[in-house]
């Protein structure tokens, strides 16, 4: 990898940090939360980007979007980053580098199963040589996802020894939340649910909360915020900064 060190600001796989691990730690769920739309994906990638620029393999899986969808929305980041560091003559060798660390794999017309994860991660280890530390599942329909499935990933996770970060849409006219608990429909799957983040619109940019911490329910402003321009991560100062 080219000697280029370039984070995320406030990267929120740091404002969890567990025993020197950022992020949930291996065979661990973090669950980001939003309204269709809002900016789960782009989150999630960001989480890749980052992963990838601390050395670690990431597997993106998607279930809506092709392969070069997701691989366009990785370039667009990484691009912006690389402008807003006024670093853009490192795109090619960097992306490159990038490349090798990151896998694909998409379902768009398939139908997730824990067997097909399994046997995607199997030969990505035996033929490609390649362990994610991190997995990243996005479009699932978490309305009809039973909690033995999201159960069955995280063992799979914790097999290779992957952190698992997973989206969850949930809906502006859906029905509220039990108090202490998170809304519908991942309040079926709470119990799994390691971290918990909440993507709330924000003026023209959208703000992280942290709604789960392992075993406590907060509602924390992390004084993130993510912008849909330019797909970054960036700090807030305050509310409606």
């Amino acid at each position: 990898m080219i000697n280029l060190k370039i984070q995320l600001r406030r990267s929120p796989r740091k404002l969890l940090e567990r025993d020197g691990h950022p992020g949930p730690g291996p065979g661990q769920l973090a669950l980001v939360m939003a309204r269709a739309g809002v900016g789960k994906t782009a989150f999630l990638v960001g989480i890749g980007l980052d992963a990838m620029l601390a050395g670690q393999k990431v597997l993106h899986v998607s279930v809506e979007n092709t392969v070069d969808k997701v691989r366009d929305w990785y370039d667009d980041v990484l691009m912006e980053m690389l402008r807003r560091e006024k670093q853009l003559q490192h795109w090619a060798s960097l992306q490159l580098d990038l490349e090798r660390r990151r896998h694909i794999h998409t379902y768009v017309g398939h139908s997730f199963s824990v067997d097909r994860l399994r046997h995607g991660l199997e030969l990505l280890r035996d033929v490609m040589h390649f362990v994610p530390e991190v997995v990243l599942l996005d479009d699932l329909e978490e309305e009809s996802l039973e909690p033995a499935t999201v159960a069955a990933i995280k063992d799979l996770a914790a097999q290779t020894g992957a952190e698992l970060w997973m989206s969850c849409q949930i809906h502006r006219d859906g029905p509220p939340g039990e108090p202490g608990h998170l809304p519908p429909p991942a309040d079926r799957f709470e119990g799994l649910t390691d971290l918990a983040f909440r993507l709330d619109p924000d003026r023209s940019k959208v703000r992280l909360h942290v709604l789960k911490d392992h075993q406590r329910m907060l509602d924390e402003d992390l004084h993130v915020l993510l912008d849909p321009q330019t797909l970054l991560l960036t700090v807030g100062l305050g509310a409606g900064a």
